[in-house]
């Protein structure tokens, strides 16, 4: 979805180390907490996307990266860009984020507003983990999808006496169709051991889908030749029909029948629409791991193989990946034709069941 300048791997470990309590919950001597227990809360997938001026124009990137109880969220401007103002919204969930009735964003209310900025080229603006629910206290969580809305004030020398004004954002998801051309994007922070975590043991994998938040779109249940019987006996579900946002969905492997008592929630997809491309970001909760990742994005509700005919088989999605080693995170885009699209995404997870 994000013209980005992506940094280098599947996940930026992107690290904060967290003094926990000492092993009887006490403190030390002089005072300081121990740091027998270490907690690690890392960006899942890319942490940089382009900071666009003028709806087009590539004025360098906004990047986010742990620091300390913070998450720093860096605007740097390059080809002789500055920056003089920078507001930020940081959250869990877009309505909380400052707006008119019609949903255009109220900068002017953000919580983070830095003024006579004077055309620096780097800025950073720090938003506590608290923010996003995540405190120095903890010693796992769940993957978080936190939502930014990145906007700035940017200006060119001519050379000529004169300067070029735009404002830019933080590319990804407009907040309205109509209006403002005003974008957020989205990153999953994820809490992960200290130390190295162990291999799954064999035997332990299980095909796994990312599922609806009602359980509906089941693979089962569904019937395109109008026989009145299910066409398909795998079980899964197809995702939508989506129109351009940003969603989270539960990741469940096991769970035969589509029925989800059986199975296992081993981690969260979060789906970016932006109206033509979709970015779906695989990401599994602590002791799971994938070595397969199957995606489907488009205008029906799934695939279809050489005949023309829709198929659920993994091997039919429009990506299709095998890795070296397990992941514990995952993104891939996929272009679209547009409107409302369906999204099934299937993985191979390996863990403790």
């Amino acid at each position: 979805m994000f013209t980005a300048k992506k940094m280098m791997g599947a996940l930026a470990a992107l690290a904060l180390i967290v003094s926990g309590c000492a092993a009887e919950g006490g403190q030390t001597g002089d005072g300081e907490l121990a740091t027998s227990n270490m907690h690690l809360v890392e960006i899942s997938g890319d942490s940089c996307v382009t900071l666009l001026a003028g709806q087009t124009i590539d004025v360098g990137t906004v990047c986010t990266a742990i620091n300390g109880d913070n998450v720093d969220v860096t605007y740097s401007t390059t080809g002789g860009w500055g920056i003089y103002e920078a507001h930020l919204w940081a959250g869990t969930s877009l309505a909380d984020m400052p707006q008119n009735k019609k949903g255009n964003p109220k900068i002017g209310n953000f919580p983070y507003n830095d003024s006579d900025l004077g055309g620096v080229t780097s800025h950073t603006i720090s938003v506590p983990l608290s923010t996003f629910g995540l405190d120095a206290t903890m010693t796992s969580c769940d993957p978080v999808t936190a939502f930014i809305a990145s906007h700035a004030v940017v200006k060119k020398d001519n050379g000529d006496g004169t300067f070029q004004g735009e404002t830019a954002w933080g590319a990804g998801t407009r907040m309205v169709q109509k209006g403002s051309w005003a974008t957020y994007f989205s990153m999953i922070l994820v809490c992960t051991d200290d130390e190295e975590p162990e291999e799954p043991s064999v035997g332990t994998c299980e095909t796994a889908f990312a599922r609806t938040a009602d359980g509906s779109n089941c693979f089962l249940d569904m019937d395109y030749n109008g026989d009145g019987e299910g066409d398909f006996n795998r079980w899964g579900w197809t995702l939508g029909p989506l129109t351009a946002g940003s969603y989270s969905f539960d990741i469940y492997g096991g769970a035969g029948q589509c029925d989800t008592t059986k199975g296992t929630l081993v981690g969260k997809l979060n789906v970016d629409y932006d109206g033509s491309t979709v970015t779906a970001t695989f990401a599994t909760l602590s002791g799971f791991a994938m070595n397969e990742v199957h995606l489907y994005a488009g205008s029906d509700p799934l695939p279809k193989d050489k005949d023309g005919d829709y198929t659920v088989a993994p091997g039919q999605y429009t990506v299709v990946t095998e890795f070296d080693s397990d992941k514990t995170s995952y993104s891939a885009d996929v272009a679209t034709a547009g409107g409302a699209v369906y999204v099934t995404a299937h993985a191979v997870v390996c863990g403790a069941y």
